[in-house]
């Protein structure tokens, strides 16, 4: 089945420009599984872009007319009472009412989060919904959830976050029981806050999810799990350090390549070694973050992000949109519930 993909064109720090520029890029790399893209924005601001970027024929593009722009530092809850008609709120509508089958936007993340759970509600069982993201290693991928959708947590939602991010690197890892951990600040047991340990003693008894205890910060890149655990503020600081660290290791290196001849004739001899790096350790890769826990698909990536991460981002949601599976993962939440419930 070829997909309705939403697309909020006007929130991004770069402009519209980098979000259309991103669009053309995915309809080149997975446009096959694309039925069509439906850009939400000021239509006097996308046509122009549109044109530049040899899209406005092509038949899977279409414009929704939108007049209004949720601004990056607006208060999600006030830009949800008076701002009805911007851009990232009507292409939710849009998957709400079934005639889009997942919704992309690197627009303010508050707002993203409270209109994806307001307009489409949460599967049962589960309270909140948590942004999900990969994070590239040496060995193989990792998720990390949540990143920011729940700066404060609880226990259950901890527990819910370890079933909807299995269930995720299921889809887009391809992993078929993907190790599950909780981070924390040491290994041993009891470790942690109140939180953490509450939420580790029903995890351990979760059926099925396949929870090898807990991690540190030591383990994130070793291999030791496929799904690291935390609450949206913790996830949110490891994920843009990862970030940071990445283009920092990236320019030092650069600017130390520089310094000498001889440095740069090893450069070049070693170029193959650096492109493989930046194939395997880019963030752009792995750009889509998913909202999990709704009865819909809304995809984030930064603010800031570029054409090449707005496409990663797109492809990333094609791939999940296909393999993730609602229904299990409801089911999961459903027995956890219980042993929630039992343990109180």
């Amino acid at each position: 089945m070829r997909l309705r993909i939403g697309v909020d064109a006007m929130g991004s720090d770069g402009g519209s420009e980098q979000v259309v520029a991103g669009v053309r890029l995915a309809s080149e790399t997975v446009g096959g599984a694309v039925e069509r893209f439906v850009l939400a924005g000021d239509e006097a601001v996308l046509r122009p872009l549109l044109r530049r970027n040899g899209l406005e024929n092509s038949s899977q593009i279409e414009v929704l007319h939108t007049s209004e722009v949720v601004a990056m530092d607006e208060n999600p809850l006030s830009a949800l009472r008076h701002k009805k008609e911007a851009s990232m709120f009507k292409a939710i509508e849009g998957v709400r009412d079934g005639t889009l089958d997942a919704v992309f936007s690197c627009g303010n993340t508050g707002a993203l989060v409270a209109g994806g759970t307001l307009k489409l509600r949460t599967i049962e069982g589960v309270e909140r919904p948590a942004l999900a993201s990969i994070i590239p290693t040496r060995m193989h991928p990792f998720v990390l959830i949540d990143v920011g959708a729940n700066p404060t947590s609880e226990a259950r939602f901890l527990v819910h976050n370890a079933i909807l991010g299995s269930h995720f690197a299921r889809a887009v890892l391809q992993t078929e029981r993907p190790r599950v951990g909780l981070l924390t600040v040491g290994t041993e047991e009891g470790k942690g806050n109140e939180t953490t340990c509450a939420a580790h003693a029903v995890l351990k008894q979760c059926e099925g999810l396949n929870y090898v205890g807990l991690i540190e910060g030591f383990d994130l890149f070793g291999g030791t799990a496929d799904v690291v655990v935390c609450d949206g503020f913790v996830g949110n600081i490891v994920l843009k350090l990862c970030e940071s660290l990445f283009w920092e290791l990236k320019t030092f290196i650069k600017e130390k390549i520089l310094e000498n001849p001889v440095r740069k004739l090893g450069a070049l001899l070693c170029s193959g070694v650096f492109r493989d790096m930046k194939r395997q350790l880019a963030p752009e890769k792995y750009s889509g973050a998913p909202l999990l826990g709704l009865n819909g698909w809304v995809f984030k990536t930064h603010g800031s992000g570029k054409a090449e991460a707005v496409a990663g981002g797109i492809g990333m949601m094609i791939k999940c949109v296909r393999s993730y599976k609602p229904q299990e993962v409801k089911a999961d939440v459903m027995r956890a519930n219980a042993l929630l419930e039992k343990a109180a």
